[in-house]
């Protein structure tokens, strides 16, 4: 994860790790099911400060401020197996478009975030503005599944249903490393 400096006011590119930055886990009866979220792309992150140039926190704790903005509050609903949509508590949009299956058990989905926070007034709570891409990708398993001697996806047949039934889970932040450029 990178935040770059782009003037001396407390504005920042902030440029996500390239790993997963949310992740929820749940059991729908045998199935077990993996959501993780990454995120692409960049976004402006201004801290309120007293005058220019003054960082209220750390580069990590910067990082770490503005990724959480970023990812709390973000929940999975699922009205239907096939096209999940991520929701966020902080109003974040999330458009769909389009998915993959990566891997005989994994789903993936993959759109665009817009988001437009508005700054907390204290340096926890940073503004956040711009876009993200966005990939969400969701692994099942199940004791149950059959052995993947042709290796085919499993998905259609055996996991839409189970992820339908989930209704909507929380995705957690994930800790990851930080980093601060000053350009």
């Amino acid at each position: 994860m990178t935040i770059r400096s782009r003037r001396r006011n407390g504005t920042y590119r902030f440029v996500p790790p390239e790993q997963v930055v949310a992740r929820a886990v749940t059991y729908i009866g045998d199935v077990l099911l993996e959501f993780t979220l990454t995120l692409t792309g960049s976004v402006l992150v201004v801290w309120p400060d007293g005058e220019p140039g003054a960082e209220p926190l750390g580069a990590a704790a910067l990082t770490a401020a503005a990724l959480h903005r970023i990812v709390d509050g973000l929940f999975v609903s699922v009205g239907r197996g096939d096209r999940p949509t991520i929701e966020s508590s902080n109003g974040h949009r999330f458009r769909h478009s389009g998915s993959s299956v990566p891997g005989p058990r994994t789903r993936r989905f993959a759109g665009v975030c817009t988001i437009d926070l508005p700054a907390a007034g204290d340096a926890q709570h940073p503004a956040v503005h711009g876009s993200l891409g966005y990939r969400l990708d969701v692994t099942a398993a199940a004791p149950s599944d059959p052995p993947m001697l042709y290796g085919g996806p499993l998905w259609p047949e055996h996991y839409e249903r189970t992820l339908a039934a989930i209704g909507a889970i929380v995705l957690a932040p994930v800790p990851v490393t930080a980093r601060l450029d000053h350009v």
